[in-house]
Parts: C-alpha cells; sequence; structure tokens
C-alpha cells in the first residue's frame, strides 16, 4: 500500500511537470521554479539521487562538447572544464558501484578544485551577500557531486534540476521559460523510467501528445 501511495503521489507530480512544460510553451512569461520543489520529496532514496546527479552531470556534458569555448573563458580555462567533467563522470559511476571512503574523498577533492575555479567574487544584492561564479556548468557539476557526499542529498538535487532548468530572456524574465522545457521534459523523463520504468510518451501518452 505505501508503495502504490509513493507511486500515486510521484505520478501525480510527473504530470504537473509535463502541464508546467506545456504552460511555458504558450506563455511568454516565466513561470516559477519553485514548480520543481517536489523533486525534494521523490527523491528520498540516496542510490536514485546520486544516478539523477549522474544523469544530469552527462547532459551537461553532452552540451559542453557541444558548444564552442565560451568568450570569457581561454582555450586552456575551457579544456580544464571538460577534463574536470570527464574526471567527475568517471568518478560518479565508480562510486555508485562501489562507495567506499576513499572514493567519497576523491569526490571532496573535486569540490575543492571546482571552488578554486569558480573564484572569489562576493557582492552585496539587496542587503545579502551573493557569491558570483565563472562557470554555470562547473555549478550544476558542484551540485552534482553534493548529491554523492552530502547528507541533505534531495535539497542538493533539487538545486541541481533548478540549476539545469531555470533560464532567464529579457521578455520572460527568470524561472521555467519555453527555452526551459526540453531540460524540464528530460528530468520529468528520468523519474518516469526509476518508478515505472515507462518513457513518458509510454506513461502518459495523452498528455505528451500535442493535439
Amino acid at each position: 500500500m505505501k508503495q502504490k501511495n509513493q507511486q500515486l503521489t510521484v505520478d501525480n507530480k510527473i504530470k504537473k511537470w509535463i502541464q508546467t512544460a506545456k504552460e511555458a510553451e504558450a506563455t511568454r512569461f516565466a513561470i516559477s521554479i519553485t514548480r520543481l520543489t517536489s523533486i525534494k520529496s521523490i527523491c528520498t532514496d540516496k542510490i536514485a539521487s546520486e544516478e539523477f546527479a549522474l544523469y544530469i552531470a552527462k547532459r551537461v556534458q553532452e552540451q559542453m562538447n557541444q558548444d564552442e569555448c565560451p568568450e570569457e573563458f581561454s582555450d586552456e580555462e575551457w579544456l580544464q572544464q571538460k577534463e574536470l567533467m570527464n574526471e567527475a563522470l568517471a568518478l560518479m559511476k565508480i562510486n555508485l558501484e562501489n562507495p567506499t571512503y576513499e572514493n567519497q574523498q576523491s569526490l571532496l577533492k573535486l569540490l575543492r578544485q571546482i571552488d578554486s575555479l569558480q573564484g572569489d567574487d562576493y557582492r552585496r544584492v539587496h542587503w545579502t551577500t551573493v557569491r558570483f561564479v565563472r562557470s554555470g556548468n562547473l555549478l550544476k557539476l558542484e551540485y552534482a557531486l553534493r548529491c554523492f557526499v552530502e547528507q541533505d542529498f534531495p535539497y542538493w538535487a533539487y538545486k541541481l534540476a533548478r540549476e539545469y532548468v531555470e533560464y532567464y530572456t529579457p521578455i520572460s524574465g527568470t524561472g521555467i521559460t519555453s527555452e526551459s522545457v526540453p531540460m524540464l521534459l528530460e528530468i520529468a523523463e528520468f523519474w518516469c523510467q526509476h518508478y515505472f520504468n515507462e518513457s513518458l510518451n509510454q506513461k502518459f501518452p495523452q498528455l505528451m501528445s500535442n493535439e
């Protein structure tokens, strides 16, 4: 009964994400990113959290491999970031299979490297101190790694999902926009496969229909 109730809860949350994706495609204004907060309540298993983190990190790596070197980085810096991503993905895979103390320490070492590369640009914004990081890709990688090493892994899974989906345009503002839709559906796809062993199209054919 407990498992059935959990699946019903997940079913409803995934439906809401699909509906949010349709809303984002139909409106010019950004939808609040807090609609992803519900990921914390379905990401209660640490192994699932780690698998989700690896899944998103792979997507980030794929995008990095397709992109040219951003103008704010030198070719050497860009190569260093891609190598760090490669190393992190390999370590995350190893840790999923063999979560030893030594592997955890290797992940923590990577987090220190990321922290060093991101710099120390702290600024006062609206009566609070905000850190401006150099690389959004490395920030996503940091959150993915924290799903492996932190006790509050549902929180970091949410932070990762938020950073992956959230988008800004001068017209729409910040939040879930039409540009966010592919990333939001990737997240929904992961959890649909995880809980139901079905794709979104198989599980929710009517919702996924363009008609």
